[in-house]
């Protein structure tokens, strides 16, 4: 009898509950009465016992897309609550719970899909006796299979918000799915791109999830994300930044190989039209600037010391590389000269020989090195001139070498030697005289410190000045990459001074327009006088 007794009274208790939130639910439709209905039912959720968390789930379960939009928002910031006070006195009733949010999804208002995300936070950080993949099962569902938008985007952030909150995630299911979500963001079906990329931010942010990956998962998700840069979507290319920043900052030792290119890729997108996409470009750039260069990682091999001895670059010029002058008694060789080979003006030395010093011209124009920009001088001040010079005479099989280590003397005689350029041109008897003596009685000493050269031929021998590799093709894209770059610079100096001139002009109309406004004001004034 008292088993009865008690059966009768917990269900007249429930009775009486669901009553109670039902009225309440109601209420929440009335705006005079929405804010002390849902004091009422969040305090009701605080003290629900463990029998009566059934029937007041079941209530607030119930809504449907007929109840007005505060009651559905209402209801899951209700599971919210119950999360964070009953913990893990839910785990009976997950698939209820998980049900009910997931059927939310598809609302049409964003303010009870956002209460979705948090319900799905709270749940994930307080209920934790069931296991992450029995969480996130019901998501995952939606995503692959649902062709609504609302749906997608919804559940995707809701399975960021389990990942965030969960304490224990699963890195091994999340890295068998980053595949999927790839082939997922590139169908062309799929809408939510935004949130599935935000989803794999999360995802590649986990400890574990890439390390065990190999090259390829990180190959292939980088190589996804810099697709999205070119996105019509504003969102979905913050997105994909803010997944590389988290790549950048989870596996910054295994990117090295990807950070020369993906940097190019990152400045030419730095500057998009809308500013949150280009703050979080900046950002990215600035985490993906941390990762170590390739060459920092690998060390380059010792050299022998008398490799050292033979080449005195210090590394900055290939081993084969070596300016060499030849004299020999065969036909003379004429060399093709470079668009950046420079002249050699050969003067008397004091022993009768004759030295030949390096002449720099201009590719702008013969004698135009007054003219041309400050900074072509400065380039060529900054190359090196510790070129090794070999001679080999006919008699004598060792070479004399001769190196230029000073560059201030380089400088010097250049300006020396600067007035008389044109005279020297115009007189070629002068280069005809240079080579009148006789072959026995030679010894010359070449002191060459640039890369350009020619051949002058002779009665009787020839002297052949070159500066040739083991890649003659290597020269010719050397020269080329310097023939772009001076036309670069050459193009942002007019540039400047293009924007310079504008610059005046808007100020002089300034100041034109300001004195125009003081006459008409100083009129008026005159005449009010």
């Amino acid at each position: 009898m008292s088993a009865s007794n008690f059966k009768q009274q917990s269900q007249a208790q429930a009775r009486d509950l669901k009553h109670r939130v039902l009225t309440c639910l109601h209420k929440l439709s009335d705006r005079d009465t929405h804010s002390s209905a849902a004091s009422e039912l969040e305090s009701i959720a605080r003290s629900l016992s463990t029998d009566a968390l059934p029937p007041f789930l079941s209530s607030i379960s119930a809504t449907d897309s007929s109840d007005k939009s505060p009651v559905r928002r209402q209801c899951l910031r209700l599971i919210s609550v119950l999360s964070e006070h009953h913990g893990n006195s839910l785990s009976p009733h997950l698939s209820k719970v998980l049900t009910a949010i997931v059927r939310r999804l598809r609302d049409p208002d964003s303010s009870v899909r956002s209460a979705c995300i948090s319900a799905s936070l709270s749940l994930s950080s307080h209920v934790t006796a069931p296991s992450f993949a029995s969480i996130t099962k019901p998501f995952l569902e939606s995503l692959f299979r649902e062709q609504d938008s609302n749906t997608q985007t919804g559940a995707a952030l809701c399975l960021v918000s389990i990942i965030e909150g969960s304490q224990n995630p699963d890195s091994g299911s999340l890295r068998r799915l980053l595949p999927r979500f790839e082939k997922l963001a590139k169908c062309e079906s799929f809408k939510a791109k935004a949130a599935l990329l935000t989803l794999m931010g999360s995802v590649v942010g986990l400890n574990g999830v890439l390390n065990g990956g190999g090259k390829s998962l990180i190959n292939n998700l980088v190589t996804c994300l810099l697709g999205f840069f070119s996105s019509e979507d504003w969102a979905a290319r913050k997105a994909a930044a803010e997944a590389l920043i988290k790549i950048a900052g989870a596996e910054k030792y295994a990117l090295s190989e990807y950070k020369s290119s993906c940097l190019k890729t990152f400045e030419a997108k730095r500057f998009d039209k809308v500013k949150a996409v280009r703050e979080t470009m900046n950002q990215m750039i600035d985490a993906w600037k941390e990762i170590p260069d390739l060459s920092d990682e690998v060390s380059p091999p010792a050299e022998s010391q008398a490799s050292s001895k033979d080449n005195p670059s210090d590394g900055r010029y290939p081993p084969g590389s070596k300016t060499s002058c030849t004299v020999s008694t065969t036909a003379p060789v004429v060399r093709k000269r470079g668009p950046f080979d420079n002249s050699v003006d050969r003067t008397p030395s004091a022993d009768g020989s004759s030295a030949t010093t390096g002449r720099k011209t201009s590719p702008l124009g013969g004698n135009d090195r007054k003219t041309g920009p400050a900074m072509f001088r400065k380039l060529d001040l900054k190359k090196p001139s510790d070129w090794k010079v070999q001679i080999a005479s006919p008699g004598d099989s060792s070479g004399i070498a001769v190196s230029e280590d000073n560059p201030l003397n380089r400088v010097e005689r250049m300006l020396k030697i600067g007035e008389e350029e044109r005279i020297k041109f115009t007189k070629p008897e002068i280069k005809r005289t240079l080579f009148n003596k006789n072959s026995d009685e030679k010894k010359q000493k070449f002191g060459v410190f640039k890369h350009g050269s020619r051949v002058m031929p002779c009665d009787d021998e020839s002297i052949l000045i070159s500066n040739e590799t083991g890649d003659p093709c290597r020269n010719q894209r050397e020269c080329e990459d310097l023939s772009l770059i001076r036309k670069q610079l050459v193009q942002i100096e007019n540039q400047q001074s293009n924007l310079l001139d504008l610059l005046q002009k808007f100020i002089g109309s300034s100041h034109s327009g300001m004195r125009s406004l003081e006459t008409r004001v100083h009129g008026p004034r005159a005449g009010f006088g």
